[in-house]
């Protein structure tokens, strides 16, 4: 699943340039000019004609006729055989993907994957056709989750009853939302009717589960609950040891677990018939182990129903040099696309094994362990934890990340915008004086802030503030750095930047912390920036600043540039004023939208290497990632 998740990363990742920056993709685009809206178009004719309209063709400004379009073809087989029609032209990198999966299971991932805050609440009162064609598609595929839970909940003839009835009270297709709400209080109850109101209007996840099975005597007690805002009535299959089944309902306020007579049920199925909208079904299976759990080599598709744990090998340089050789086990519901798409996922768990010649000794053996879930996923707010044991260096970390103020993402148009704030708490024991100077047990305590605003266009700032305080065997220390990033592109083809960065670090800072070069092995609060040139640092500094200006053409996807850099280190009994800048200039290329990668070549430099002439050919490339 790590290894999917990372595949479409990768490609909307290389997907994005090319979204954000064609002219073709500008706002002023009529709909014909977009497959998308061409695809929500026919849908919404096709419902208009299907739930007997008699309103307007031209006034339709409902979610409501390409979710029931949806239903329809759902119910009749066809959406099952074969993809959505225009979507390959739409998302080409992602199809590459996705083009096997059916599209009833697209549109289950679409609502695992965008439920977040009120992204698919489609009870507003901002008209339908006003949102972008992204924004109406995430609501036609949230629509179309809550028809299709209300018709398996209530059955055909009631459902058909209540489309009847809402499309015969109105001609307004905004009020579709209302009506429909209304009519499903009136023929199912008021009950019903406040949990429909409650799906529509929230835009939330619930989540079905089996919490535990009591068998006392001659009867079976099945404990259920409905997390989230809403709940639904829900069918329970019961499968005896001898393979016969019985359905069951568990009401929407039903207090009390199900008792069913009998103590010979091998298996508990909550809504087997995939009625409700929810996505993680795991916890809708007792027993949890047995028939869900699926071991894969490199790659598996993500499922909310079973556990897909995925074998990849890997390598990685310790900080000996030493190659390492690993074996990585990789599991979890959910795709963790942060910040390109919201993401649901819950209990990502990573274990790598490895280790490095010779393998006969014990201590060339190493392992890790991370652990990520989110604490609330209506708030954002996720844990982590780490823990890792190698030939000289094991320790733990536990921290949070919460996502703060207002967020807008790529399938939502044409500005991605998040802020990120996270907290960490570190343990270390580094045990190998012969690579560390001496023993070392380390506490740290970590924050950091991100925030990213990228435009279409290019136009791009991104922060980045981190800070640790901690107490090491020289005492307490204290680490900051910063990171500002500001480019723009002017006129459709002039493009400028500005790129700053800063840091400090205490002269007791533990020797894995303090600042190098080295990047074999480093924690990430260690390593300097690089400048856009190449410079070697004989001394470890406590203080640096750097700068880069660079300006140039703009390709749509890339940047053809000119640089000037420059970045000041502090040295042994020399004042940070008093020493002198080191200063680069040349020619590169550059993409820059999630992450930076860039071809540079420093034809000039101030302090050359290696005796080299201040005029020389010579070149560098680096990927940085900004997630």
């Amino acid at each position: 699943m790590i290894r999917l998740t990372l595949i479409l990363l990768l490609s909307v990742l290389f997907l994005l340039p090319f979204a954000l920056a064609q002219d073709s993709l500008t706002t002023s685009q009529s709909a014909s000019e977009n497959p998308l809206g061409d695809y929500l178009s026919d849908l919404e004719e096709m419902g208009l004609t299907l739930s007997g309209w008699e309103g307007g063709r031209a006034a339709a400004d409902s979610w409501f006729f390409g979710s029931y379009a949806m239903l329809i073809l759902r119910n009749s087989g066809k959406s099952d055989d074969q993809p959505f029609t225009g979507f390959e032209t739409v998302v080409p990198a992602l199809w590459k993907d996705f083009k096997y999966l059916t599209p009833r299971y697209l549109v289950e991932l679409a609502g695992g994957i965008l439920s977040h805050e009120q992204l698919m609440a489609i009870s507003q009162e901002a008209s339908f056709k006003s949102n972008r064609p992204e924004a109406q598609f995430i609501k036609v595929v949230a629509g179309f989750s809550y028809l299709r839970m209300l018709n398996g909940t209530v059955g055909d003839s009631l459902f058909n009853t209540i489309v009847k009835a809402t499309m015969a009270s109105t001609k307004d297709p905004t009020e579709l939302t209302d009506i429909i709400i209304d009519q499903v209080r009136q023929h199912c109850g008021a009950e019903m009717g406040q949990q429909f109101y409650l799906a529509l209007s929230s835009g939330s996840w619930m989540d079905a589960a089996i919490s535990k099975v009591r068998k006392k005597n001659d009867s079976t007690a099945v404990f259920i609950d409905q997390k989230g805002l809403w709940s639904f009535p829900l069918d329970v299959l019961m499968i005896s040891s001898s393979g016969d089944s019985t359905y069951y309902t568990f009401g929407i306020d039903q207090g009390q677990p199900l008792r069913v007579a009998g103590r010979d049920y091998d298996r508990i199925i909550l809504d087997p018939d995939h009625k409700l909208a929810e996505f993680y079904r795991y916890n809708n299976k007792w027993p949890r182990v047995r028939d869900n759990i699926y071991i894969q080599p490199f790659i598996a598709l993500p499922d909310w129903e079973s556990i897909r744990i995925v074998v990849s090998p890997g390598s990685w340089t310790d900080w000996d040099g030493d190659k390492r050789y690993a074996l990585k086990l990789s599991s979890g519901f959910g795709l963790d696309l942060w910040p390109a798409y919201p993401s649901d996922y819950r209990h990502r768990t990573t274990l790598e094994l490895n280790a490095h010649e010779p393998m006969d000794s014990s201590k060339n053996w190493g392992a890790r362990i991370s652990y990520g879930h989110p604490v609330s996923l209506q708030k954002r707010l996720f844990v982590n934890l780490r823990a890792h044991d190698y030939d000289d260096w094991s320790g733990f970390s536990i921290g949070l990340t919460r996502y703060i103020g207002k967020q807008r993402f790529l399938i939502e148009g044409p500005r991605l915008l998040y802020q990120r704030v996270s907290l960490q708490l570190e343990q270390d024991s580094y045990g190998d004086p012969q690579v560390w100077q001496c023993a070392q047990a380390i506490q740290v305590l970590k924050a950091d802030y991100t925030g990213l605003s990228l435009t279409r266009y290019g136009d791009r700032l991104f922060l980045y503030l981190r800070s640790a305080i901690g107490e090491g065997p020289q005492g307490s220390f204290s680490i900051a750095k910063a990171q500002v990033d500001l480019s723009g592109v002017f006129w459709n083809w002039l493009v400028g930047g500005v790129h700053f960065v800063s840091g400090f670090q205490s002269n007791t800072t533990p020797s894995p912390y303090q600042f190098t070069h080295t990047y074999a092995w480093q924690d990430n609060l260690a390593a300097l920036p690089s400048f856009r040139g190449q410079s070697k640092i004989d001394q470890r500094p406590n203080n640096y600043l750097g700068l880069s200006v660079s300006g140039g053409y703009w390709f749509s996807w890339y940047q053809a540039k000119i640089f000037g850099s420059s970045m000041l280190y502090d040295e042994t009994g020399v004042m940070l004023r008093q020493v002198k800048p080191r200063y680069a200039a040349g020619f590169g290329f550059e993409h820059k939208s999630l992450f930076t990668v860039g071809l540079y070549f420093p034809i000039w430099q101030s302090h050359p290497l290696e005796d080299e002439e201040p005029w020389a050919w010579r070149y560098q490339w680096r990927l940085s990632w900004n997630l």
